[in-house]
């Protein structure tokens, strides 16, 4: 699975005894944290094949060496997350790499728990068997949580196997004893409490987050654990969800009250309220640390956050809140991705279409024939030629339709023609070429198998208008500004949509806002002043605000 990793052959086996791969840790590049991991998962994979007694001994190498390769491994789990906009290449590695670990380490927990399970009364291991399960338990959260990062699903085989990890635990009575997993945790938990984690974290999965979002989340969880129960029998009063231990899949919304042996049911009541105080406090001004939130939460965006979050912990599942339902459909869109292209490419087709490019206003038909097959006929030869190099090199796509509703489309792509498509990216569409573009926001990306991915996109419900944007010296208008940059920038582009019901709304790149700033907004031939008021939505490079008339 991972072939980016070689196996060690010729070198001493530095997983051999306690002595000896405490000493080698020692010796392990400090100052190239990638290539030390590189090394640690190396020999993780070489101990886990050598095909040795799982012995007492061979247990307490693995415990030490994963203790002690944690630092290197959150250190590059940080740049990973701190790195969103990283190459395709370098993010490739980084999160083989990550993973690698996790999965190698809970690997070799695993064939140690069921090693156990086999012959319990023989083995050595049986003081440490809570401990290993519950690391292992948390293994798997981990491995789930980073290929929720890329949008990928969880095969049936890794649920079962989590799910019989707690069922371990449960058999031998210890699932909810607490204490410190690792010595470096800040606070005791249990196998039920990681199991609970797992459990809450896979409907955020869906492909709606981004990884960093995701990240937070699981960070809220780690301390909530009071907020949350598993029983084994129903109550129709605060079971919302149940899991099956017995199929390889997540929480699902209780549909009926049968009960199993198998089921378990998750209590979401009291972590639901939970998410209601916070929001209290923060509309009344508490700080986001204090609440526990972290310091990577920022407003207004957290709330929006914070309420996606507590619809998929709610009792109703995501299509009965859905608004309008998906319709199949058939059709090719052209697609164009990121703030400055869509930008660039409207302001040049509305510059051909008004002839300011050439000597003589391109015809209907030319013009047609310039926005479908992007300038590549005989008869748009010489216009071509004198179009500018942005308008050439701006990258445009057509997605095959697969359905819609009233505010959003669903195209399926295939994996290694998308790599880029990520949620949170702003696109422009348009069924014919002679329409006008209409804004789009991925918002969810699901893998329907290796090979293929269905991208949910919101439509905003108005035709973009592209306007130019000017800094103005605000205090000269009599506004305050919450930034003092005045006057400085280049005049930059944005859009703005003029049918919206909703109030005056700008998509803007992010580093043009601030709260207060005054722009001359220019429309082809008018200009007007505005203010720019509260941030609403934002995304890969770009931002969407409101803004008011400020004359």
């Amino acid at each position: 699975m991972f072939g980016f990793f070689k196996r060690k052959k010729d070198d001493e086996d530095p997983l051999s005894d306690l002595k000896t791969v405490s000493r080698w840790m020692q010796e392990l590049p400090a100052g190239d944290i990638y290539s030390a991991q590189e090394q640690v998962v190396q020999s993780l994979i070489q101990f886990n094949h050598a095909g040795l007694a799982m012995s007492k001994e061979r247990l307490q190498v693995l415990m030490h060496l994963d203790e002690h390769a944690r630092d290197m491994q959150f250190s590059l789990c940080s740049q990973y997350l701190r790195n969103p906009r990283m190459s395709k290449v370098i993010e490739s590695r980084l999160w083989t790499a990550i993973h690698a670990f996790y999965w190698e380490i809970t690997r070799g927990y695993h064939a140690f728990l069921m090693d156990f399970v086999a012959n319990p009364g023989g083995s050595k291991i049986q003081a440490a068997v809570p401990t290993i399960t519950a690391r292992a338990i948390r293994g798997f959260a981990d491995i789930f949580k980073w290929r929720y990062f890329r949008y990928e699903r969880v095969e049936e085989k890794l649920w079962l196997r989590l799910h019989n990890l707690y069922r371990i635990s449960e058999f031998d009575g210890f699932q909810n004893n607490r204490f410190k997993l690792y010595p470096g945790d800040i606070s005791p938990s249990s196998c039920t409490e990681e199991y609970v984690q797992a459990l809450l974290l896979s409907p955020l999965g869906a492909g709606s987050l981004t990884p960093k979002q995701i990240e937070m989340v699981d960070h809220w969880l780690d301390n909530w654990s009071e907020h949350t129960t598993l029983d084994t029998s129903y109550n129709a009063d605060c079971h919302y969800y149940l899991v099956d231990t017995s199929k390889g899949q997540g929480l699902r919304h209780i549909r009926d009250s049968s009960n199993e042996a198998t089921f378990r049911y998750l209590a979401t009541d009291k972590v639901l309220e939970h998410l209601r105080q916070i929001e209290r406090a923060l509309k009344s001004g508490a700080a986001p640390v204090t609440l526990g939130l972290g310091e990577e939460f920022r407003l207004p965006d957290g709330y929006d956050l914070l309420e996606y979050v507590a619809n998929e912990w709610a009792p109703t599942s995501d299509s009965e809140r859905r608004v309008s339902q998906r319709q199949p459909a058939q059709g090719r869109w052209e697609v164009l991705r990121d703030l400055p292209n869509i930008c660039n490419r409207m302001r040049s087709e509305r510059e051909v279409a008004g002839g300011q490019t050439t000597r003589l206003a391109l015809s209907q038909e030319e013009i047609l024939d310039i926005k479908l097959y992007g300038f590549v006929t005989e008869r748009t030869k010489t216009a071509y030629q004198q179009r500018p190099q942005e308008f050439r090199d701006i990258p445009l796509e057509r997605w095959p339709l697969y359905d819609r509703s009233d505010s959003g489309l669903g195209v399926l792509l295939k994996v290694d023609e998308s790599e880029w498509v990520k949620v949170g990216k702003l696109l422009a569409l348009r069924m014919d070429p002679g329409d006008a573009w209409h804004i789009a926001i991925i918002r969810r990306l699901t893998r329907v198998d290796s090979n293929q991915r269905k991208v949910g996109l919101q439509l905003l419900n108005s035709v973009a208008q592209l306007v130019q944007l000017k800094q103005e010296q605000a205090h000269e208008l009599g506004y305050a500004v919450e930034d003092g940059n005045y006057g400085n920038a280049a005049p930059g582009l944005g859009l703005i949509f003029p049918e919206l019901e909703h109030g005056n709304l700008i998509i803007v790149e992010p580093s043009r806002y601030a709260h207060g700033r005054v722009y001359k907004m220019m429309i082809q031939t008018s200009e007007r002043y505005i203010r720019l008021e509260s941030a609403r939505d934002k995304g890969d490079g770009w931002l969407m605000a409101t803004y008011a008339t400020a004359e």
